[in-house]
């Protein structure tokens, strides 16, 4: 017999699988479709706050480690933890079933869809040390990226208003940045002012999506898309500014020392995705990654030299096809990726 908690999580399984085809598990059916496998080996899923999961969370949490939103089936989207030192010692929490997510220490933000009605589209979580949602917001539309600044003044997230990925031209997205001491919206992108080579630059057309923040929290990177091109902005909250600093680059992160940022980039629109990372101080760029794989991320950065991301790399259910890969970034380390953590999408590294 069926049970209603068990009716639950099928319901849920499916409306995460359709209605979010711009987001991880939905851009697995859409692009690989979803061969049959028998189901792995389920993890126990610990609620966080007990007494005994409390402490087994704040053990694994003493070390350097990674936060990750779970893609096998028994535990969509709920949160993981695993040391960096033994990646594949995954233990998982009950958490809101989040789309995406980003972490510090002390706390998170988790994006979630909206399932019981057509309005507001999603809603950003805001949570406690224990994942526990303390406040939320609404967001308007399927959401795909999130950050917080290292000074955990502010936080950025990216929906798409209209559209389902950005393999096209035909969607829209919207970047809010939250201040996170008072948990409110503060700044939508599009109302930022924009500079291109010195002159105010503007279309009707402006996309704003991936942002990624310097160590002073208040400044960070971002791409316009605008007339089919991806162009690197640097932005000041504070200021409400951007300035166009690059051209074909996408989802940028930067990397622990501020120099370097590793992006998306696509040979033609409407293929797939490949990495390279770009020196901020001298332009240079160089492929990452093999041309070609199904790296649509904003990646995440491990050290100095790595990053990891999530990646479709196989047919199947969101489990077996969908996981965390790790790539040495440096100039002259060649094309390369290789397994980081297996069922998992949404990586944050805590040190």
């Amino acid at each position: 017999m069926t049970t209603p908690n068990h009716r639950l999580q099928i319901t849920a399984f499916w409306l995460f699988v359709i209605a979010c085809a711009a987001g991880a598990i939905g851009y697995v059916r859409l692009r690989t479709g979803a061969a049959v496998k028998a189901p792995s080996t389920e993890l126990p899923l610990f609620n966080p706050t007990d007494a005994g999961a409390a402490a087994k969370l704040a053990e694994v949490r003493t070390a350097p480690h990674v936060m990750f939103l779970s893609t096998r089936a028994e535990a969509l989207g709920q949160i993981g933890v695993a040391p960096l030192a033994s990646p594949a010692s995954q233990t998982l929490f009950q958490s809101e079933a989040c789309e995406r997510a980003y972490f510090t220490r002390s706390q998170g933000v988790c994006l979630v869809l909206n399932k019981m009605s057509v309005s507001p589209r999603a809603f950003v979580y805001f949570l406690d040390p224990k994942f526990q949602a303390v406040s939320q917001l609404p967001l308007a539309g399927l959401p795909i990226r999130a950050r917080i600044s290292p000074d955990e003044r502010y936080a950025a997230s990216t929906v798409f208003v209209t559209g389902e990925n950005y393999a096209s031209e035909d969607f829209t997205t919207r970047t809010t940045i939250f201040d996170l001491t008072t948990r409110t919206a503060i700044a939508d992108l599009e109302q930022f002012t924009v500079e291109r080579d010195g002159t105010p630059f503007r279309k009707t057309d402006f996309n704003f999506w991936g942002v990624t923040f310097r160590t002073d929290g208040n400044r960070f990177l971002a791409t316009l898309g605008t007339g089919g091109r991806r162009l690197l902005v640097d932005g000041d909250v504070q200021r409400r500014h951007l300035r166009v600093i690059a051209d074909d680059v996408e989802c940028p992160s930067l990397s622990p020392d501020q120099h370097t940022i590793v992006f998306k980039r696509q040979q033609t629109r409407g293929a797939r995705w490949q990495l390279w990372g770009m020196d901020l101080a001298n332009g240079q760029t160089w492929p990452v990654t093999q041309d070609g794989r199904e790296v649509d991320d904003q990646v995440e950065w491990l050290d100095e030299g790595h990053v990891i991301y999530g990646m479709v790399a196989s047919q199947g259910l969101p489990e077996y096809s969908l996981s965390v890969w790790i790539s040495d970034a440096r100039p002259g380390a060649g094309l390369n990726q290789s397994l980081f953590l297996k069922s998992a999408w949404s990586p944050t590294v805590i040190r």
